[in-house]
């Protein structure tokens, strides 16, 4: 996903019998996390302590309203470049480069 959208990326962390692959959501999407369980559940956010949730609890998930600069150790071409080579290797794209 090229840094500069503005879309949301839902990654599973160990996912066990749902969805296995990321989801890219548009700008201006958000996501609601309702627990049904009746055992221990936490909700994970990177950067955040873990927080216990009840059967029932429920959290929204949207992008926030702040931007954030990040301090850039390579070229802007590096992203694009390290994605090609990368794709360049992808058995299922039929073609690997050693």
């Amino acid at each position: 996903m090229p840094p500069e959208l503005r879309n949301i990326l839902i990654t599973p962390v160990a996912p066990h019998m749902t969805m296995d692959r990321s989801m890219i959501l548009p700008a201006g999407a958000y996501v609601t996390i309702d627990a049904y369980t009746d055992h221990e559940a936490v909700l994970s956010l990177d950067g955040h302590a873990p927080e216990m949730m009840q059967n029932g609890d429920s959290v929204l998930v949207e992008a926030g309203q702040h931007d954030i600069t990040f301090v850039r150790l390579q070229d802007p071409g590096y992203f694009y470049r390290n994605l090609t080579l990368y794709m360049e290797q992808n058995p299922s794209a039929g073609v690997f480069n050693e």
